[in-house]
């Protein structure tokens, strides 16, 4: 099975996925999670926003690579879970889904967890307002998504049983 889970940065989607992979393990389920920000294009192949790399661009994203981790470790694993911003971005990557999570957050809630996060160092005000920008413009959810909401708790009781 591969689950695509998207969503803004710092909206839940890694905790949501973390979540759904020990549940699964919980039923005795093989469960991977692929980050999306392992797949990023060396720091040179990115476009540049005022003379940083823009991060926030599915051009930033080795697609091609990426495909390949979900190919290879479907083999491995019964349950694939691909998240990221980007995780709908690719448009065959996004119809190979059997099951989507959108992760809803609001942008006073972004602004707030975002400029807590320290894991890119300090970020101009400019920066976190273009990241909101482009997943308003880049991060859209499918039509299908099972949308959840990032800024309560997740019930995995609730959310899983639907990927059965």
């Amino acid at each position: 099975m591969l689950i695509g889970i998207g969503g803004c940065s710092c909206s839940g989607k890694t905790t949501l996925a973390e979540a759904l992979v020990w549940h699964y393990r919980t039923l005795n389920k093989t469960a991977i999670v692929l980050h999306q920000d392992d797949f990023v294009l060396r720091p040179t192949d990115i476009p540049l926003i005022k003379g940083r790399p823009d991060w926030e661009t599915p051009a930033s994203i080795d697609f091609e690579r990426l495909d390949l981790g979900v190919r290879f470790f479907q083999q491995h694993f019964e349950i694939v879970l691909v998240e990221g911003l980007f995780a709908f971005a690719n448009a065959a990557l996004s119809q190979s889904y059997d099951f989507s999570f959108f992760v809803e957050i609001t942008q006073s809630a972004f602004q707030t967890r975002r400029s807590a996060t320290t894991r890119w160092g300090a970020e101009p005000d400019w920066f976190v307002q273009h990241v909101w920008c482009s997943f308003l413009k880049y991060g859209s959810s499918p039509i299908l998504a099972t949308c959840v909401s990032g800024e309560q708790p997740f019930d995995i009781e609730t959310i899983a049983p639907a990927l059965r």
